[in-house]
């Protein structure tokens, strides 16, 4: 039975990509041309791209729209972000207490998709996994330069599970007063869907919306073709659209990318990835080193990737082909080397090159 992952998206009230936006002025074709304003900054620890094009924006209202946007992105971390202090979440995850907590629509809506996930997922993907996230230092708190005992990941397991949080119509409850979750591998994605829909409020119809490499996307660049996007090999140490695996197109769609080759730890002279799997309670082991999934939201095609990324090569792939309204395409690093890649039956229509 497919899961439909398009109707989620209606959940989100405003609604680590291994990619790279291409040059948008090398497209061919006979459209016509449009006024291109591109601006730059950065935010949740990392930095974001945004282009629109159309009409001529002039410099006073470039000005304001990009002052607004970053003001737009500070109001979304004070919900989401576990690296600000005071932060909705970090102040939930503070509250010591069984009892319902009220939470804003925003920070319920997306607990809530994040409990979907691990639902349809089989606990692969877990927003209760901060404390296994934080003790390997990929999390809001200092990392152990060690591997943890058995001990400590039976007490971890105990307060991780879909079962663990329960979510309300304004209020999410904690089984245990202990619990603590982390929105990172689907926050940047939502950032990118609401930094999107803000700006499509706005009057903008053909946005190109880039955090951290997760990508929203709507109408055309300014050759008016849809947005080309390149997708990195997962070299260790390769720059950022050095090496490409395919350049894909897309418009009015997301692609978020989970990989093992940019975000990793070494720990007692073994390399691990920043990616957990909650169900053991240890980062993954297998052999796939990326995944990039496109979906109409970039939070989905954030959870999506997150998702299959701790599923492994052969689970993932098939999970991923039961999914409506996604496709992905998984490459797996082989013992000699090489790179093996693996796509669902749909993803190819995506591919130009």
């Amino acid at each position: 039975m497919n899961t439909n992952f398009k109707r989620i998206s209606k959940l989100i009230p405003n609604a680590l990509l291994v990619c790279l936006l291409l040059s948008l002025g090398n497209c061919n074709g006979d459209s016509e041309a449009l006024a291109e304003f591109a601006f730059n900054g950065s935010t949740m620890g990392t930095t974001y791209h945004i282009i629109i094009t159309g009409e001529p924006i002039d410099s006073k209202a470039r000005a304001a729209l990009a002052t607004s946007v970053d003001s737009a992105l500070l109001d979304f971390n004070r919900i989401l972000s576990t690296y600000e202090d005071q932060s909705e979440i970090s102040r939930f995850n503070r509250n010591k207490s069984t009892y319902p907590i009220h939470v804003s629509d925003k920070l319920r809506e997306v607990v809530k998709t994040g409990q979907y996930f691990c639902e349809s997922s089989g606990g692969a993907f877990d927003i209760t996994v901060a404390p296994i996230v934080n003790f390997f230092g990929f999390g809001f708190e200092p990392g152990e330069n060690r591997f943890p005992t058995v001990e400590e990941i039976d007490s971890w397991l105990q307060l991780t599970g879909c079962d663990k949080l329960e979510v309300g119509d304004s209020v999410l409850t904690k089984s245990d007063p202990r619990i603590t979750i982390d929105l990172s591998a689907i926050a940047k994605g939502d950032g990118a869907d609401y930094i999107a829909e803000y700006l499509m409020a706005r009057g903008h119809q053909n946005i190109f919306v880039e955090i951290g490499g997760e990508i929203m996307t709507y109408g055309f660049n300014k050759a008016n073709k849809p947005w080309k996007v390149g997708i990195d090999r997962p070299t260790f140490g390769g720059a950022p659209g050095a090496d490409l695996q395919h350049v894909i197109q897309i418009s009015n769609e997301a692609i978020a990318s989970s990989g093992d080759y940019r975000n990793y730890r070494e720990v007692e002279g073994k390399r691990i990835s920043h990616t957990i799997d909650p169900r053991n309670g240890s980062p993954i082991a297998h052999n796939l080193a990326s995944v990039s999934v496109i979906a109409n939201t970039c939070l989905i095609a954030d959870g999506l990737s997150t998702s299959v990324m701790v599923l492994g090569p052969e689970e993932g792939l098939k999970w991923l082909e039961n999914i409506a309204d996604a496709e992905g395409l998984l490459i797996t690093r082989e013992t000699d080397g090489s790179f093996k890649e693996y796509m669902t039956t749909g993803f190819k229509e995506y591919i130009i090159d």
